[in-house]
């Protein structure tokens, strides 16, 4: 075997067989695929993984995320065949393919891919891949070249049809011989560019896919136009009298009207996205001693500083240092009321400054600014599907083999009832052309993407598709008080004793993030605060630790179970809770001292919202972490139907799965990381954008306003998207019925259902266009 002949591929591949023959791996007998150096030049792309063995891949291996634009989808049943052949691809975690915006979300493990294998996959399926950033000159010249095909078509259609009034005349005045056998190859020869160029997509989907075994919505097109094409070239051949090159003509114009205009209703569904793209800057300003110069965004790190003009787009998130201006959030916020920023304030990358000059400290990189988690999250939402959609495209894969024996049975049925040869052809031909699927492969992707596109507009992030399903079997919400129910700004209203002392305190609350730590901050002012030591923070209790040789603790009772509170105290504290203040305690050396009363504002909308949600049979229950009589001052002010107080962050996800466990079906809304457990609990989790960064990954669906108003919408988008998702399956399905049970009897010629079929997808198309209006105007 040492002195056997050896092929190799390429030269990387002989590259890494000399290292790991020196290596001794292969003298040893292991296995040379689980060495370190094979899986880095696979990860490198030195060497090609097609022939590899399967590797186990490792649980927590590296994993990424890339969103591709593909080209040359004509139906779901490409995006499913490309779902399949990616899944076989070792390294491939998931592909999930949108048709409605024809992109390509896939998950893989750089280690065991080597780049560029995910296009080059898709590329030996009939389809091209490149990242997706937004529209790019591609798109347009992938449009450009559409309309060159239909333009094309169309002229040698209406050619093809003047030329044709030369047979149909000798149907009732006799011609020469020569025009008889003339005029027939002439109109092959104008049908010919037709068929071969302008229908070449079609006919390239088609072959690729019964090369893979699967027959698509293309191969009843494709069908149709060869047979239409195929017999009238024989029957030019042998001296026939029936042509139907006008036929295959038209055929081939109106299916491509039909893809130009699905492509118009796809852009304008992920114009979400191509906008958000658009607000992303290039470049950041930057000084130095005094002179101006531009980076790429992409150099600024946290720290950087960057001045933003007026009228300029903000290229980072960061703090405003110096400068005070108005900065218009609304892409992001879905308000159309600038916000002031002042030294101190926090601004959005994306966000557009209207004032004056701002200088800014990026507090993050562009990679991981609050923009760019909003594309990812349109994307992902764009790219996932509901199970409706699943359902749809099983029953579109089984549709179009059911429809080509449809289509046989027509041709021998006819023939066997005495029909001629043309008539039983041009029949079955027709049941071919009306039963292609397009309106039933976009009716329900076009009517969420609409739907997720006109959401982000408001504000209002959704990241997965199939959560606008589920919101409509939800039949009780969960909301959070603080920082939900209210605006979680609290102010110290009063303390007993008076003369407590705050700037201890102070040094304690500063190690937390809690709104209260917050306020007990701003109370002590700019006194100098001492060393706090063994800071502990007890969640959804307080925080206790060491203070210039004392103990504090400062939290709600559940923190001092064992501490007695002082008459007084309790006093104080029932008067403040039953009147919606929330009051925590202060201990020092394991004895209450101390009590706090802290006030919070409702926001305006919270009543209005909670009465819409009733209005559609939805329970509302108010949950907190504070006292129980503070608790039920705010649920009685809001109008929920009931409230929790008291609650620990464990007891709210244990309250969540009781829930749950007795058959209804919850929604949580919350922006704490205290929620965070309770919102991925949930049957849909709903966050607030001005929440933690934790409570927002938790959850599916995100308001980024801190309007609850948007609450409403959340549920308005989710039942109107249904609905017409099921008026689109309804008339998708009825045109279908209809228009074979017409073709069968005669009544629908191939052209007529070309047209009927370009209706179809009108009627879904202009129906889905009525949702995305209604939603954007609401």
């Amino acid at each position: 075997m040492a002195d056997a002949e050896r092929a190799f591929c390429c030269q990387g591949c002989l590259n890494v067989y000399t290292i790991l023959s020196e290596s001794g791996v292969i003298a040893r007998g292991e296995d040379f695929r689980n060495s370190e150096v094979y899986r880095e030049s696979l990860r490198l792309g030195l060497i090609s993984n097609s022939q590899a063995a399967p590797i186990e891949i490792p649980e927590g291996a590296e994993t990424r995320e890339s969103t591709y634009q593909l080209s040359g989808l004509w139906c779901s049943s490409c995006g499913w065949l490309i779902e399949h052949a990616l899944a076989s691809e070792h390294g491939i975690v998931s592909a999930n393919v949108l048709f409605a915006s024809d992109l390509l979300k896939v998950r893989y493990c750089p280690q065991y891919l080597p780049p560029g294998r995910i296009a080059s996959r898709i590329l030996a399926l009939g389809y091209k891949a490149s990242e997706y950033s937004g529209e790019t000159d591609r798109d347009r010249g992938e449009k450009r070249d559409l309309l060159l095909r239909i333009g094309i078509a169309a002229f040698l259609w209406m050619n093809v049809m003047l030329l044709s009034l030369v047979i149909y005349a000798s149907y009732w005045e006799s011609i020469s011989d020569t025009a008889r056998r003339i005029v027939p190859l002439a109109l092959a020869g104008l049908t010919l560019p037709a068929v071969f160029y302008s229908a070449w997509p079609i006919l390239r989907v088609a072959f690729l896919g019964l090369k893979a075994f699967t027959l698509r919505m293309e191969a009843l097109l494709a069908l149709g136009i060869l047979a239409a094409f195929g017999y009238s070239c024989a029957q030019a051949a042998v001296g026939g009298r029936h042509f139907y090159f006008d036929t295959a003509c038209a055929i081939i114009t109106l299916v491509l009207l039909g893809k130009l205009l699905e492509r118009g209703a796809k852009e304008r569904t992920t114009q979400a996205i191509t906008a958000l793209y658009r607000m992303m800057p290039s470049k950041a300003r930057i000084l130095n001693d005094a002179r101006e110069s531009f980076v790429s965004i992409d150099a600024l790190q946290p720290g950087s500083l960057f001045v933003v003009k007026a009228g300029e787009r903000i290229p980072a998130d960061g703090s405003v240092v110096e400068g005070e201006s108005d900065v218009d959030e609304s892409i992001l916020t879905g308000e159309s009321a600038p916000r002031p920023k002042t030294p101190g304030s926090n601004v959005i990358a994306g966000s557009l400054n209207g004032g004056s000059v701002l200088r800014i400290r990026a507090l993050r990189t562009a990679g991981d600014s609050t923009l760019h988690h909003i594309i990812r999250s349109v994307e992902q939402a764009m790219a996932s599907r509901a199970p409706i959609e699943r359902t749809v495209d099983k029953v579109a894969r089984v549709f179009v083999p059911v429809t080509i024996a449809i289509a046989l049975m027509t041709l021998t049925g006819w023939l066997m009832a005495g029909a001629t040869a043309s008539d039983a052809l041009m029949r079955a031909i027709a049941v071919l052309v009306i039963a292609c699927p397009c309106a039933l492969g976009i009716a329900t992707p076009l009517a969420i993407t609409a739907a997720v596109g006109a959401a982000s507009r408001r504000g209002i992030l959704i990241r997965d598709a199939a959560v606008l399903e589920q919101i409509g079997n939800i039949d009780v919400l969960v909301l959070d008080k603080t920082g939900t129910v209210t605006e979680g700004d609290f102010n110290v209203l009063e303390c007993l004793p008076p003369t407590l002392p705050f700037a201890p305190l102070a040094a304690l609350e500063a190690f937390s993030e809690h709104p209260l730590a917050r306020a007990v901050v701003r109370r002590a002012g700019a006194a100098s605060l001492p060393e706090a030591t063994a800071v502990t923070v007890h969640k959804g209790q307080g925080i206790s630790g060491q203070v210039e040789g004392r103990a504090l603790a400062i939290g709600n009772r559940t923190l001092l179970p064992g501490q007695s509170i002082p008459d007084p105290m309790n006093q104080f504290a029932q008067q403040w809770e039953t009147a919606g203040a929330t009051v925590a305690f202060v201990s020092g050396n394991n004895q209450i001292i101390g009590a706090i009363a802290f006030g919070d504002r409702i926001r305006a909308d919270a009543r209005d919202t909670l009465l819409s949600l009733k209005q559609h049979n939805i329970a509302t229950l108010l949950l907190s972490g504070d006292a129980v009589e503070t608790t039920q001052w705010v649920a009685d002010a809001i109008g929920a139907g009931s409230f929790r107080g008291a609650v620990l962050p464990d007891g709210k996800r244990a309250l969540i799965d009781e829930m749950k466990a007795s058959g209804r079906k919850v929604a949580m809304v919350g922006d704490g990381v205290n929620d965070a457990p309770a919102l991925a609990a949930a049957d849909l989790g709903i966050a607030l954008g001005s929440g933690a960064d934790l409570a927002m990954q938790a959850a599916p669906v995100v308001l980024m306003s801190n309007s609850l108003a948007h609450l409403s919408v959340v549920f308005e988008i989710a039942r109107a998207t249904l609905r017409v998702v099921r008026q689109n399956l309804f008339w998708a399905f009825f045109y279908n019925a209809a228009g074979i049970t017409l073709a069968i009897t005669g009544v629908l010629n191939p052209i007529l259902a070309a047209g009927a079929m370009v209706l179809s997808s009108l009627c879904v198309i202009g129906n889905s266009f009525r949702l995305r209006n209604a939603i954007a105007h609401d």
